[in-house]
Parts: C-alpha cells; structure tokens; sequence
C-alpha cells in the first residue's frame, strides 16, 4: 500500500484498509494480518495462536467458510491487530499494541467529535478490552471468531470510549448539537409540519451539518441528515 503524508488522504486510505476487510478477514488471537490461504498448514497456525480448543474450531469454521465463498486471500486479526495491521502499512505504527496500548496513544475525544478513522472503543469497567474503527455512521471491528471483520452501526453504551491518532490530530473537530431538556423530535426537515423520524434525549450529542434558514439544526442523525429544534430550551451548540 503507498504511503502518503497528506492527512486527509491518509485518513481516507485507512478506512479503506479495514473496509475491503469486511466479509474477508477472520478473528485469530494475535492475528496481525497475516495470509492463512498463503500457509502451507494454516490449521496448525491457528492452533498455536488460539486460547482453547473450542476458539481453534470457531475460528477455523469462519475460515473454511470464506474459502468455500472463494473469499481471497483470507487474513488473521485481532481486534487491535485489523488497526495495527492497516496503520503499519499505511507507515503510521511500527510495532504491534493492543486495544489498551491504541488507546493510550490516542488524544480523547467525545462521541459527537467522531470524524471516520477515529477510534471507538469499549471500557468493561476495567480496562479497555475491545476496538473498531470509526467510518461516519458507524464502525468497522473484528468482532469475533463467529464473525471475523464487520460492519456494524454503533450500539449506544457499548462503545463508551473514543480516540484520535496523533496522525490524524491536525483534523479539524466536529462542532455538535447538544440535546438539553427531554425528549426532542427529530424531522426529516426543517419545520414542525414535517414528519416527525424519531426522538432524542437529554445529554445526546449530534454532529452538525448545518442550520437551516427558518431556525433548525441539520445534524448527522443514525447515519442520515435530519433536523431538530434551535430553542434554547431544548438545544445547544458545541464546538469540539
């Protein structure tokens, strides 16, 4: 994969790394992107590297499916080791982390702050314990030895924590609305005669879009434009 040094470009190629991943790669612990359909004995591979007997069946399940799909080349990643592998050959990282070792190289950022090629993670309450990628409406993770890596929309309260590269630092952040009071509609346009898509609560926060002209909010609502109400009582503004 070809280098690059400009940031925007950058972000777009590392997305795209995890993304033709989706449906290809499958879950091997302290799978680093290596090529199982390359190995002259895969099995003994995934043997070597799994935590017990019952993973070693899972994961070698998932890879008979994809070589049955004629899904090529099949590779072997983590949750940490999808991102380490797409960040190294992008020349970003040079040594292998983990989900808890990403997480610490990343600058915090909140959920409505999110741009793609962010990082979202989970905390368990102890310690950070799982990884994705962030792609504008949701994320790209290695979910599993049941799944391999996926696309999925962000479930509420199961990615609690999130990061951006330093590589990625110099990227403008997102400004975002702030649900205040209640529970406030969300419209498919810009005034209260239009149909009413759903309901937002206090303490949410949306990427803004924009502003509409007659005094609503155009905000990034599951993953497609919608508007809510610019009251105060209702509504605020944050920059970052």
């Amino acid at each position: 994969m070809e280098q690059t040094n400009n940031k925007n470009s950058l972000r777009d190629a590392f997305v795209q790394a995890v993304n033709e991943q989706v449906g290809k790669g499958i879950y091997v612990w302290g799978g680093n992107g290596e090529i199982l359909d390359d190995m002259e004995d895969p099995v003994s591979w995934v043997e070597r590297h799994e935590t017990s007997r019952e993973n070693v069946l899972r994961a070698l399940r998932l890879f008979a499916d994809r070589i049955e799909k004629r899904v090529f080349p099949v590779r072997a990643f983590d949750c940490s080791g999808l991102v380490y592998w797409a960040l190294k050959n992008l020349g970003v990282l040079k040594e292998d982390v983990s989900s808890r070792g990403l997480y610490t190289l990343c600058e915090p950022i909140e959920a409505c702050e999110l741009m793609p090629g962010d990082l979202v993670f989970h905390n368990d309450g102890k310690q950070i314990v799982h990884v994705g990628v962030w792609t504008g409406d949701g994320q790209i993770e290695c979910r599993g030895r049941d799944y391999g890596v996926v696309r999925n929309k962000r479930s509420k309260g199961y990615w609690n924590r999130f990061g951006r590269l330093p590589a990625f630092a110099s990227e403008p952040t997102a400004a975002c609305v702030r649900i205040l009071g209640g529970s406030v509609r969300v419209r498919e346009g810009g005034g209260v005669h239009t149909r009413c898509v759903g309901i937002v609560h206090k303490g949410e926060r949306y990427p803004l879009l924009g502003r509409a002209g007659n005094g609503w909010y155009k905000v990034l609502w599951r993953g497609t434009e919608a508007y809510v109400t610019n009251n105060t009582r209702y509504t605020e503004v944050r920059n970052g």
